[in-house]
């Protein structure tokens, strides 16, 4: 019998799973060449990705409240479920990105560097201070090179998402009773 905790870590690695999954899919039909890349396009496409597989914190929430709580359940007990749900999911996120990063686009971090440079430019930024924001660019990949701090921002790109999932997952799902949806048992 899987105990009622146990339900949200299951959500958890289905959100997790999905957005893992969804680099090397997105990386088998966009390409893997970041010189070919739209970054602007494959960020928005990794929140996108990023906010459906937590739609997994919603669905593990409720499970939760109308398996293993009768249907009752307030603010802060369904906040801190989603949480798990959260963790769990970009646990997973982080593990997807640390395997799929080095093997498949070990590319990224100067491609993405030198898209960052075009927008400078673009933007008529010049001289000085086109120089300070390139030592900063240059710098932050340095830093990433490390797993750790790789680890980190990674485990930060989608953690706040998930945080708003869960706040807004609980706000809607709580209930403290049967009356607070009009629903007589």
């Amino acid at each position: 019998m899987i105990n009622n905790r146990q339900v949200l870590f299951n959500y958890g690695l289905l959100g997790g799973i999905i957005v893992a999954v969804s680099f090397f899919l997105s990386g088998f039909v966009l390409g893997t060449d970041p010189a070919e890349m739209n970054f602007d396009h494959g960020r928005l496409l990794g929140y996108a990705t990023m906010v459906l597989a937590l739609t997994t914190v919603f669905f593990g929430i409720k499970s939760y409240r109308d398996r293993h709580r009768n249907g009752l359940i307030s603010f802060k007990d369904a906040f801190m479920s989603g949480m798990i749900v959260v963790l769990v999911a970009s646990i997973l996120y982080v593990v997807g990105w640390m395997i799929y990063y080095p093997n498949f686009m070990p590319d990224f971090a100067d491609e993405y560097l030198e898209f960052q440079k075009q927008v400078l430019t673009e933007k008529g930024i010049s001289g000085e201070a086109f120089q300070r924001e390139v030592s900063r660019l240059e710098s932050f990949n340095d830093m990433y090179k490390n797993p750790w701090v790789m680890a980190g921002i990674t485990f930060m790109e989608i953690f706040p998402v998930g945080l708003i999932v869960a706040i807004i997952s609980a706000w809607i799902l709580r209930r403290k009773s049967f009356q607070d949806d009009n629903l007589v048992p």
